[in-house]
Parts: structure tokens; C-alpha cells; sequence
């Protein structure tokens, strides 16, 4: 009878210390990416260099650990909550941010408004997913929504370096806010639908 009471408070635990490494390791990322915009003039992270396969691959095939932090694979890049994830990584990088050239240092007129505290650089993507960078129209099929529950939503790791758990619905403003002010005539997000 003490272990059914108890065995829910020990996962719940379990889950809220998964959630926190997770979120420790998205800072970890995210001061490195911020010694690579030192080095690279305020951009973010390396464009167009996700996972690489077959012939033409070098010897590592996760391209963007590779040049940021000297290691295919980093323990970092791992979500203790994501139980297998594919091309071993638990994150996606907001490519949004470099089709509109936004840097480090970027001011709320070339964010519409919003602050660095409200811009996504990369968030939890789903485990099956390969991929490194989400691209227009890509929030559904490879964002992670409710890795930590669906009360508290998935991590994100914002342009100011702090990581806050959101709900999709939050998450989705946050994440290209141009495509926010270009569909102003819908009034709810794709999340919503």
C-alpha cells in the first residue's frame, strides 16, 4: 500500500529531474553558440550544416556539433527524456532566425517588437526526426510539443540564453515571429487548427 503511494511522487520526481538536465544542457548549448557568434559576427549557429549520410558524408555526420563544440555527438545534445533519438540529438535550431539574418545582438525592430527573451533559438524536436534545423513550416511535423507532460509543453532555449518550458502554443509565436505578422489575418496559430 506505502509503494502505490509513493510510486507516483518517485516518477514525478524522475520526470522533473529529466526536465531539468534538460534544460542544463540547452544553456550549456547555448553559451557555446554564443562563443561561435563571437568568432562569426553575431550569427548564431553554422547555416546548412545538419546531418550528413552516404559518400559524400565527412568522417562525422552531425555537422554543426562538429564545428561548435569539436564532437560529433556531445552528451549535451542529449535530452535524458527523449529515450532514442534519431541521429543522436534531442534539438532543432530555429533556421527562421537565419533567413532573416538575425544576429546575437538583434533589436526589437528587427524582431516585429518582441524581445530576446521572446525569440526561440532552438527548441526539443521530435525523436524520430533526423533533422537539425526547422524551416518554414516545420513547427508541426518536427517540433517536440509535450516531451515534459502536457501541462508543462517542451523546453526552448531563447535569444537572450535563457530556456523556458512553453506550450506549443506559446512556443509558436515565439518561434518566427515574421510569419506571425504576415498572417495577421488568421486569428489562430497553426497549433490551434
Amino acid at each position: 500500500m506505502l509503494i502505490s503511494l509513493l510510486l507516483p511522487a518517485l516518477q514525478r520526481a524522475r520526470a522533473e529531474s529529466m526536465q531539468v538536465q534538460c534544460m542544463s544542457n540547452e544553456r550549456q548549448i547555448g553559451l557555446a553558440l554564443l562563443g561561435y557568434t563571437y568568432q562569426w559576427n553575431g550569427y548564431l549557429f553554422p547555416p546548412d550544416m545538419g546531418a550528413r549520410t552516404g559518400d559524400t558524408a565527412p568522417e562525422y555526420h552531425n555537422v554543426w556539433p562538429y564545428i561548435v563544440f569539436q564532437s560529433d555527438a556531445p552528451p549535451i545534445m542529449f535530452c535524458p527524456a527523449d529515450l532514442d533519438p534519431y541521429f543522436e540529438h534531442s534539438y532543432v535550431l530555429n533556421d527562421h532566425l537565419r533567413d532573416h539574418q538575425i544576429k546575437y545582438w538583434a533589436n526589437s525592430y528587427s524582431l516585429h517588437g518582441l524581445t530576446p527573451s521572446q525569440i526561440i533559438i532552438m527548441g526539443e524536436k521530435v525523436t524520430s526526426e533526423k533533422d537539425y534545423y526547422m524551416e518554414p513550416g516545420d513547427f508541426d511535423r518536427l517540433v517536440e510539443k509535450y516531451r515534459h507532460g502536457y501541462a508543462q509543453g517542451s523546453n526552448y532555449l531563447m535569444l537572450d540564453m535563457h530556456v523556458e518550458t512553453m506550450l506549443p502554443s506559446e512556443a509558436w509565436g515565439a518561434i518566427d515571429p515574421w510569419d506571425l505578422t504576415d498572417t495577421s489575418t488568421t486569428s489562430t496559430s497553426p497549433v490551434d487548427q
